[in-house]
This record gives structure tokens, C-alpha cells and sequence, in this order.
């Protein structure tokens, strides 16, 4: 057996131990996935976090992730809680018309121009006793009893949490050997691809890292705005809708559903010029964040094209979903270096010198 087939054979096993092992944690991997973006993008805050503890580093990683807990999950569990009730209420209303028919919402009668069709169209197809369930088959959406989709949602949501809970077990130990796992990687790195491997793992972090500040700016302005908004307009707890919105604009085409609702209850109150404000207001406020300040911030600070960041974002929240909402620029980065080393050494230096 001569060298290059024993260099073969154990590029095959190292490629079959690998493949195994990604196998065997696949379940795993979003939650992984998650506490690297979160420890990486938050780990200078936890360096200084680390030094008021001195050599106690399990109790301040187990600290600084309870921060953490309180400051994402808290929120966002009594934001899912507000929305599955109000999710059983709308379907107890289904069921109701469903079974008894009803005349149109006063809301749709006082529609202008349109509100007449309307409230016709509900009179044939949804306002007679068991038109609604036809009307739902016909968009393949069964009318199942509530306790159905309570039981489908808290399936669901009991995954969620479990790979929450993975997510914040992984992050820990991220926190708590963050510093002997960079060094790891960095010495495997640097075996595989030698002085190459520093130019793609020094750009990682920063990419990262001006992703996540960019979507928090973001979602802080937009939260910042409606809210103003939904002041001038006299809407009831403008702060606490404009918090809200602020938390949806940082997840990707979420944000039209709070000034969405926020529309609704002003047309069930009678105030239609005021929700066309508001709808006008936030398509074009997001319209400017997503493919204008979003794009800037980001590619600003880790010197990035604009279309790279553009469709970085896009194309990743298309593919991954919010996960991809970190993963696409991260990706978009890795390309962009590979490009510059494909026009020599000179393009390096250039980019290097950018940032």
C-alpha cells in the first residue's frame, strides 16, 4: 500500500467519522447552531461579564444565560401566550358561525366602496349555517374542533421549547469554554488550510456580530416609530404596541402582522382613515429598514456589498427561515473572501486594508 493510498484512506475515515457524528446529532444541530449565534455575537459582553467573578467561570456562564432567558425567552412566551388565546377565540367564532350563521362583521358593512360586495359575498358563502366549514375545505383548511389545534399547537410548542432548552444547555458550556474551544478550532483550521483559515475565521465573528447589531438597531427604530405613530393617531397604550412592534421587526415579515392588528382594531372602532395611516406608515417605514438601513449597517461594518448583504439576508430567511437571518450574511462573507483570493494576492491585501 503505497502513501497516497493510505492519505485516501484516512481522508475517508476522517469524512465517515464526521458524517456519522453529524448524523447521529442532526436533531441537535439548530440548537447548536443557535447558541454559537448567540454566544458569538454576545460573548465581548460576556468577557467583561467574566472578569467580576474572577476564576468563577461556571457561575457567571450559569448567570449571564439567565440574563439571557430573561431578556428573549420571557417576552416571547407571553407574546405566544396572548396569541394562542386569542387563536382560541377566533376559532370558537368560527365554530359559532359555523354552526348558527351570522350577518357580517360591522366592520366589513362599513367598508367604503367595497363594504356592499362584501358583506353579499358573506351572506352567500360564509353567513349560512355550515357555509364556513365548506368555505375552509375549499382552501384545504379543515374546521376541526378547538381542542384539535390546541392540541397541534402545544405539540408544537412543546418541541420549541425542548430545542430552546438544548439551545440554552449548549450555550452555557459555550460561555463557560468558549475560550478552549476557539483555540481548538483555530489549531484544526490552521492544519486543514493553514494561514488561509485566519482569513476566513477573523471575518466570522465580525459578520455575525454587525448582523445581530444591525437587526436589533432596527427593530429598536422601527419600535421607535409606529409607536410614535400610533400616538399621534390616538391609539390606546401606544408604548406598549410600539415594544411589540419593535420585537416583530427584528424577525423577518413579522412586523406587518403587529401594525396589521393594530389597523384591525382601529377599523372595528370606526377610525378607517386612522388604520390607513398606519398601514401606510409601517409598509413604508419597513420598506426603507429592510432594503435600506439594514443592508447599510450591516455591510458597513463588516465591508460588504450591498447586493451581497441584500440577498444575503433574503436568500438566507428564504432558505433557513430566521436562522437564516444570521447564517446568509455569515455565508455571503465566506463567499466575498473566497472571490477576493480568486483575483491574487494584491485583491487580499485590498480587502484587508478595508476594513
Amino acid at each position: 500500500m503505497t502513501s497516497n493510498h493510505r492519505e485516501l484512506i484516512s481522508i475517508g475515515l476522517t469524512i465517515l467519522i464526521v458524517a456519522m457524528s453529524l448524523f447521529i446529532i442532526h436533531r441537535f444541530v439548530p440548537s447548536l447552531v443557535w447558541a454559537a449565534i448567540i454566544s458569538m455575537s454576545t460573548y465581548p459582553l460576556y468577557q467583561k461579564w467574566r472578569k467580576i467573578f474572577r476564576g468563577w467561570d461556571n457561575v457567571a456562564s450559569l448567570l449571564f444565560t439567565m440574563i439571557l432567558v430573561f431578556i428573549l425567552i420571557l417576552p416571547l412566551s407571553w407574546f405566544i401566550t396572548i396569541l394562542v388565546k386569542e387563536f382560541q377565540f377566533f376559532l370558537n367564532y368560527l365554530h359559532q358561525i359555523n354552526s348558527a350563521g351570522g350577518a357580517a362583521p360591522s366592520f366589513i358593512q362599513e367598508l367604503p366602496i367595497i363594504g356592499k360586495d362584501l358583506e353579499t359575498y358573506w351572506d352567500a358563502h360564509i353567513g349560512q349555517p355550515g357555509s364556513v366549514k365548506g368555505f375552509l375545505s375549499n382552501m384545504h383548511l379543515p374546521l376541526t374542533p378547538t381542542s384539535n389545534y390546541i392540541k397541534l399547537v402545544g405539540g408544537h410548542l412543546v418541541h420549541r421549547s425542548v430545542q430552546v432548552g438544548f439551545t440554552l444547555l449548549s450555550l452555557f458550556f459555550l460561555y463557560r469554554d468558549g475560550d478552549i474551544l476557539a483555540k481548538e478550532i483555530n489549531k484544526i483550521g490552521s492544519y486543514c488550510l493553514g494561514k488561509r483559515w485566519f482569513r476566513y475565521a477573523e471575518k466570522l465573528p465580525k459578520a455575525l456580530r454587525a448582523t445581530v447589531n444591525g437587526t436589533i438597531v432596527v427593530g429598536v427604530g422601527v419600535g421607535v416609530l409606529m409607536g410614535l405613530c400610533y400616538g399621534l393617531i390616538g391609539f390606546p397604550a401606544p408604548t406598549l404596541m410600539g415594544f411589540v412592534t419593535a420585537f416583530a421587526a427584528m424577525i423577518p415579515f413579522v412586523v406587518p402582522i403587529a401594525f396589521g392588528i393594530v389597523a384591525l382594531i382601529l377599523v372595528f372602532n370606526g377610525s378607517m382613515m386612522a388604520a390607513v395611516i398606519v398601514v401606510i406608515s409601517g409598509t413604508i417605514i419597513m420598506f426603507i429598514a429592510d432594503h435600506f438601513i439594514k443592508p447599510v449597517l450591516i455591510g458597513g461594518a463588516i465591508k460588504l456589498p450591498f447586493l451581497a448583504v441584500l440577498f444575503g439576508i433574503l436568500g438566507g430567511v428564504e432558505t433557513l427561515g430566521l436562522l437564516g437571518l444570521f447564517v446568509g450574511p455569515i455565508i455571503m462573507v465566506l463567499f466575498v473572501t473566497l472571490w477576493y483570493e480568486g483575483q491574487g494576492p494584491e485583491a487580499i491585501e485590498l480587502a484587508d486594508m478595508k476594513e
